[in-house]
């Protein structure tokens, strides 16, 4: 194998992040007497992209997402007296339940078991991640999980890496790669450290950050021509 480490993101890049939260959504409208409509959605993840990017420029905590995607949805559904923190919860709970792996993923990532160490780096809260992992069927052929909510630290900054660097054996740069579909917090946080980085973009977005971009694939099984 040409790396000794592949870091993969997690969210949208081996878990089909998208199928949990709009189910997550769906069913926690319902447990709080909600009417919920597909229209929703969209809605909702415009201002949840809002709040995550926030995060990763350092403006916001992860504790504040929790509450604060809730009362930007329901001030702009105008909907009124629902306890968000309780809200929350809920919405973290099913997220776990609807937990699911992008198509192919089990298959490819079994296939590189005891040839590559392979760890997880997130920026998800250690509420969803940590019960997602212990849950998910593959869990073992994972080397190491590494998430934001439990380190202190987050992508794309510097630190986050180092500590994972570290924590990984502290190996020649050159045998990391780190494999994520968000262009500025696994492939420009990545590369800005010193990784060897593999953008994940399925939906053929167009890359504006090129020049820390080393490999691009649309498909997992792409993958494995880049590692061999």
């Amino acid at each position: 194998m040409k790396y000794t480490w592949i870091l993969f993101d997690a969210d949208n890049t081996l878990f089909d992040f998208t199928h949990s939260q709009k189910n997550a959504l769906r069913y926690t409208f319902k447990e709080f007497g909600l009417e919920y409509h597909n229209d929703l959605f969209p809605i909702f993840t415009q201002l949840n992209n809002k709040i995550w990017q926030a995060f990763d420029e350092n403006k916001i905590t992860h504790d504040e997402i929790k509450t604060e995607r809730f009362r930007f949805l329901f001030n702009e559904l105008n909907i009124q007296n629902i306890d968000l923190d309780k809200f929350n919860i809920r919405f973290i709970d099913n997220l776990v339940e609807y937990s699911k792996l992008i198509d192919d993923t089990e298959q490819f990532l079994l296939s590189l078991a005891g040839k590559v160490k392979m760890a997880i780096i997130t920026n998800g809260m250690k509420e969803v991640q940590r019960p997602r992992f212990n849950k998910c069927k593959i869990k073992n052929i994972f080397d190491g999980v590494f998430i934001s909510g439990e380190m202190g630290l987050s992508k794309p900054n510097k630190e986050y890496f180092e500590s994972v660097h570290k924590q990984t054996g502290d190996l020649d740069k050159s045998e990391y790669l780190v494999v994520g579909d968000n262009i500025i917090a696994d492939v420009r946080g990545g590369k800005e450290y010193g990784f060897e980085t593999c953008w994940y973009n399925p939906s053929l977005l167009e890359n504006g950050q090129r020049e820390f971009t080393d490999f691009e694939i649309q498909n997992i099984n792409q993958l494995k021509k880049i590692i061999e």
